[in-house]
């Protein structure tokens, strides 16, 4: 049988490093077999379903290079099918309407949490016989037994059902319920394998039933543990559960933001970098940690300038302009200049934003400590020496830097503080070797007369 797995998000919102992760590891599970990944959108909650969150996820799924292998299903396009099946389930017993009023319901609730009982619905109109009046609700007949399943990362999984209520099926509008949707959907889809969250266990008992009582090949399941912020808290904005395409837009590649994702629970012996290639040929279920994973800010920025480092000059200019001519590549040095920063940079939008201090004259603060008559007196020195230097290439240049150091009795910072504050206006910047080289001669040289007057 050929694996099929599928990523269903409901689109209410974008999409975050949890369901990344999850999507991530259904493609990889599917495509490792020779399978097939597909998307489904839960979509039947119409208030909050947005198509701006569809375009979004859709967009961010490309981006990743995580494409369904089938077009998108749109669970609200089923609603007949499920509305049928549902009705189905009533003919054979296995669903009965409730005619309680939420009056009714909220009193129960009310009496069980005095009574310090978990509140669920206790079958009252189980054994009525009720035909749908028009305000009924159609139930989910839960069996009076224990619901087991061989979880593919947690293990052996066993639920008495009656830790479960009988869960609507149909509303009283004759609408579906998600549950019973996403079973359904699962069985139309033709899903072998269904990979989610573990949030997602009760729903899994619930969904397996219906399953069952529809005479269907039942999944394999298995169920990532969450991912949590570094505090061990649940994953929010602050701690990195950002719109996928605010990474993007934020400078950080795919590729990298994939390995680290990868990462967030599984490993593969010690390697901490992959291929795509590898990562299909290593890649499997049962190397998933099942404990949670915690969301590190400064890990995905070592990945990502690991990324950058290894990633050529031309490639990285061109993911800078992608969508938007931001560097003009006919910039002089621009990929020497690119060359310089990618070694210690995080971000794409960190060296894109540093490229301006070779392109741009720097603002000097009139104030700034460095900006002191000692300091100005050594860079004049410097510069009636600096006019005669033969500037043809760094190494000529940083020789003559040690020599100019050594016959000055200087230590290197003294020279280097305020002369790359009167290069590019800021503290942290590359070697002045380098900093001269690639601003070129005739702009340093006005760059240290206008720090000197």
């Amino acid at each position: 049988m050929t694996e099929r797995t599928r990523f269903a998000p409901s689109p209410t919102g974008h999409l975050h490093i949890g369901g990344a992760r999850t999507a991530l590891f259904s493609w990889l599970f599917a495509r490792s077999k020779g399978g097939k990944f597909l998307l489904r959108f839960e979509d039947t909650d119409v208030e909050r379903s947005k198509d701006e969150f569809k375009y979004s996820i859709l967009k961010s799924l490309e981006w990743l290079n995580l494409v369904p292998d089938e077009e998108p299903i749109y669970q609200s396009r089923n609603l007949e099918r499920h509305k049928s099946t549902a009705l189905s389930l009533f003919e054979q017993g296995a669903a009965y309407y409730c005619d309680c009023s939420i009056e009714e319901l909220e009193e129960l609730r009310a009496v069980q949490i005095k009574n310090k009982q978990k509140p669920m619905y206790d079958g009252r109109s189980r054994d009525k016989n009720l035909e749908y009046e028009g305000k009924n609700v159609l139930r989910y007949k839960m069996p009076a037994v224990s619901t087991s399943f061989k979880d593919l990362i947690l293990g052996d999984i066993t639920v008495d059902n009656k830790e479960l209520d009988d869960f609507i099926i149909l509303r009283a509008d004759g609408t579906p319920t998600y549950n019973f949707c996403a079973a359904v959907d699962d069985l139309d889809m033709k899903i072998s394998t269904v990979i989610r969250g573990d949030d997602h266990l009760t729903n899994t008992i619930k969904q397996l039933n219906i399953v069952k009582s529809l005479n269907g090949n039942i999944p394999s399941y298995a169920h990532l543990p969450m991912v949590l912020s570094e505090s061990g808290k649940r994953l929010s904005k602050r701690d990195g559960a950002l719109d996928i395409m605010d990474y993007k837009s934020e400078g950080y590649l795919s590729e990298a933001l994939l390995n680290y994702i990868v990462r967030l629970g599984w490993s593969k012996d010690e390697i901490e970098k992959f291929t795509m290639d590898e990562l299909l040929s290593y890649f499997d279920l049962t190397d998933i940690n099942s404990s949670a994973s915690k969301f590190s800010q400064q890990l995905l920025d070592w990945y990502n300038n690991e990324y950058l480092k290894n990633s050529s000059n031309k490639y990285i200019l061109e993911k800078i302009n992608e969508g938007n001519q931001k560097i003009d590549p006919a910039t002089p040095k621009i990929l020497e200049i690119i060359e310089v920063l990618k070694k210690g940079a995080k971000t794409l939008v960190e060296i894109e934003q540093s490229i301006l201090m070779f392109t741009e004259k720097p603002n000097i603060d009139a104030d700034h400590e460095l900006k002191n008559q000692e300091n100005r007196e050594l860079l004049l020195d410097f510069i009636s020496q600096f006019r005669e230097v033969d500037y043809s290439n760094i190494e000529d240049l940083n020789i003559f830097i040690k020599a100019y150091i050594k016959a000055k009795e200087i230590k290197f910072p003294q020279l280097g503080k305020p002369m790359r504050y009167a290069l590019t206006g800021k503290s942290n910047a590359p070697s002045i070797g380098e900093l001269l080289f690639l601003i070129g001669k005739e702009d340093s040289l006005v760059r240290l007369e206008n720090f000197t007057k």
